[in-house]
């Protein structure tokens, strides 16, 4: 029974109905009416109010939070939401930026997309859209932007190597040096390089940018960077009376000098003067004797060992044009060393006749025509050219004339 029934039956019985007074009537009448209209909606309601539940999704043109601002690069992508044109769309699949900056997309062609923000490119694909179809809607979302960057050289080793990868849009210098862990003991820091498209784009001093606090630079997609060692970068370097003089890399702060004598293959035997070696710096050049023992001396990257040519001497005598002693930086041919000299005295040299003696005292007899191509002298080894015989007329001529003298004599008197 519900309370209408009720309200019908008190008021059908005349004798309550006598019983009240008309103010007390109409009082118990609005009770009546407010109590019915509280069961109306009461029962209207449902039994248990729960928390209301936002259904609505965010709309397609919302940018993440930083991102407002960004403007697409190469290798960004999006998505396009033509609202009522689903032929249209490109919901599922992104649209990639081209390497020209533009994209291709149906019935509006072309659209140079690098530089504009979303909302702008938003606004130009809208633009072009309403000359077609005058009731579409537009709606452009930007795909979360990657940036591949690849730091090498003096950096801490990733087990992955050493691609780097950021998850958002504008990547920065520094940003990616701290994300790489530049290894500070052997970072060249003032020459850092930048490589983009496979070309050489910017030097950076790491150590003024932090000075002077920029401006940082921003990177793109794919950009190198290299990070490098003042170990590959200032190598020590062997010159003078060395096997191989030349620039040698070095894994350590320091070598000994004896060390970076042995990278150069060692002195030349009897030309290296090994008691006046020297190590130059950029500040002093210290005398070295690395003939001693225990050689403290050390270079650091960047320094200089200079090995002095002994004083090396050949001595040429005999049937030359010019006999003396003279200086020699290498060894010699037997060819070589008779030219020093002025080559042979053609009246008097006999070539197939010259004695070569050695430094240790050793002698052997040498034909010129033989193994002048052959035969080297070394320091302190002496070469004489002999003469050949001659025959002198005036003493054949007086012996002759002294022998048929002799011979009258003994005849006659005999």
């Amino acid at each position: 029974m519900n309370i209408f029934s009720r309200c019908r039956r008190f008021f059908g019985s005349s004798d309550c109905f006598a019983k009240l007074s008309i103010t007390s009537f109409f009082l118990l009448l609005f009770i009546f009416v407010h109590l019915s209209f509280s069961v109306i909606v009461f029962a209207e309601a449902p039994a248990t109010e729960e928390p209301a539940v936002e259904t609505e999704t965010a709309p397609n043109d919302a940018v993440p939070p930083g991102l407002s601002t960004y403007k697409l690069e190469v290798g960004d992508s999006f998505v396009v939401t033509v609202d009522g044109y689903p032929e249209y769309s490109k919901e599922r699949i992104p649209v990639p930026v081209q390497q020209d900056g533009y994209v291709s997309y149906p019935l509006i062609g072309l659209i140079k997309v690098a530089g504009l923000t979303v909302s702008e490119l938003e606004a130009q694909m809208q633009s072009a859209f309403s000359k077609h179809l005058p009731t579409a809607r537009v709606f452009v979302t930007l795909m979360q932007p990657k940036r591949t960057i690849l730091v090498f050289g003096a950096v801490e080793t990733r087990a992955r190597g050493n691609l780097h990868v950021f998850e958002i849009g504008q990547v920065y210098l520094l940003q990616a040096l701290a994300s790489a862990s530049i290894n500070y003991e052997r970072a060249d820091l003032t020459d850092i390089s930048v490589w983009r498209d496979g070309k050489l784009f910017k030097r950076v001093n790491y150590i003024d940018l932090i000075d002077t606090g920029g401006p940082d630079i921003l990177l793109k997609d794919h950009d190198t960077i290299f990070v490098p060692s003042v170990f590959q970068q200032r190598p020590v370097r062997v010159i003078g009376a060395v096997v191989a003089p030349g620039t040698y890399p070095i894994t350590e702060p320091q070598v000994s000098a004896t060390q970076a004598l042995k990278l150069a293959g060692g002195s030349r035997a009897d030309f290296a003067d090994l008691h006046k070696s020297e190590i130059i710096t950029s500040e002093e050049r210290v005398l070295v004797d690395l003939t001693a023992e225990d050689v403290e001396a050390v270079l650091g990257p960047g320094d200089t060992l200079y090995v002095p040519l002994a004083d090396a001497k050949i001595s040429v005598t005999g049937a030359v044009e010019k006999p003396g002693q003279y200086v020699i930086t290498e060894p010699v041919l037997l060819g070589q060393a008779i030219a020093i000299a002025g080559g042979f005295n053609e009246e008097r040299a006999n070539p197939k006749k010259c004695l070569l003696t050695r430094a240790d005292g050793t002698e052997e007899e040498l034909n010129f025509d033989q193994v002048h191509s052959d035969v080297y002298l070394n320091p302190n080894d002496q070469l004489r050219v002999r003469e050949r015989t001659r025959l002198d007329w005036r003493v054949i001529t007086f012996a002759t004339s002294f022998v048929n003298l002799l011979v009258t004599v003994l005849i006659r008197y005999r």
